[in-house]
């Protein structure tokens, strides 16, 4: 049994709706036609609702990280977004009420390396499901294989890209084999373009189960060696790596 993660008391502003929703789908959506400031690079405006399990974290107003909710209480998000200050504010979509809620960091989580970046946050009272309000799917297990196209989102806009899964031995060998844990894994090209970056920090990436066609959460974005250039791929935490604990966690509460 892991021992007691470190805990913050922080406050959450979230938006609702009440139709019951199951994990890892999302209603067809139209076109967005509003094109606001993006934050993925290379990536296109995401319409509202295609990604409805997406959590704008917030810092007295202005964006801090992402997230993704897992479960109606619970969201997961990095643990590096949550490594300076000990209070804040955070939000889903549209404020509608205020609610606290706690943080807690994987025990092992290590700021100079990344390595377990990974946090969850627990809702006092749950969030009210709907086509708009769904959480994703945790990962069944089963490792997608390399090349396996992913979506990757962040904020400021929602905006989304698709990406590739690369080996570690690629992700070793750009990035160098001393940066790489086994809880991290890196996905994207490596031409450049298309990436997450700044402000993404603790957004979804996920992949398409070809059997259920829900959405599965591979990835929580970490870090990388700038955004989107040459060579350098995105690094995300492998949440296949964290099942057990996050499971844990939920069903404790």
């Amino acid at each position: 049994m892991l021992e007691d993660p470190f805990l913050f008391i922080m406050v959450l502003n979230f938006s609702v709706l009440c139709v019951v929703a199951v994990c890892g789908q999302r209603v067809s959506v139209g076109r967005n036609l509003t094109q606001p400031r993006s934050r993925i690079v290379g990536g296109s405006p995401a319409p509202p609702g295609s990604w409805p399990w997406l959590v704008n974290l917030q810092l007295d107003g202005a964006l801090m990280c992402g997230g993704v909710l897992v479960d109606s209480s619970w969201v997961l998000t990095a643990a590096h977004c949550f490594a300076g200050p000990s209070s804040t504010s955070l939000n889903i979509t549209c404020i509608v009420s205020i609610i606290p809620f706690k943080i807690e960091l994987y025990q092992n989580f290590n700021l100079n390396t990344f390595n377990n970046d990974i946090a969850l946050v627990e809702l006092t009272s749950p969030v009210v499901l709907s086509d708009q309000v769904t959480p994703v799917c945790l990962p069944s297990g089963i490792e997608p294989p390399t090349g396996t196209p992913c979506l990757v989102a962040g904020w400021g806009i929602s905006d989304s890209a698709k990406v590739p899964l690369l080996s570690q031995g690629t992700c070793k060998s750009a990035l160098g084999k001393e940066l790489l844990t086994n809880t991290m894994f890196c996905a994207g090209y490596l031409s450049g373009g298309i990436d997450s970056c700044q402000g993404d920090s603790g957004g979804p990436l996920i992949f398409q189960d070809r059997i259920t066609g829900r959405f599965q959460l591979y990835g929580i974005t970490s870090w990388g060696d700038g955004c989107g250039e040459k060579g350098k791929p995105g690094v995300y935490t492998r949440v296949t790596a964290f099942t057990d604990w996050i499971l844990s966690e939920i069903q404790s509460k």
